[in-house]
């Protein structure tokens, strides 16, 4: 994969994730326990997928298998 693919994906993951974190921020701001701990999940798995969205992006190549 190309390093530009790569920017631009990162670079989408990025957008989306923190278009995400608004609405879970929005999510925990409402007068619900149920909403407070549905936006902290939330943000919690946001915290770990992100980063490793990116990640897959960027070891692609490595994952491929290569035929001796």
């Amino acid at each position: 994969m190309k390093t530009r693919l790569k920017v631009a994906l990162s670079a989408a993951i990025f957008l989306v994730s923190l278009g995400a974190l608004s609405r879970f921020l929005h999510w925990m701001n409402q007068p619900s326990d149920f909403w407070l701990y549905a936006g902290a999940l939330s943000t919690l798995a946001l915290a770990v997928l992100a980063p490793a969205a990116v990640a897959l992006v960027w070891r692609a190549d490595a994952l491929r298998h290569k035929r001796p």
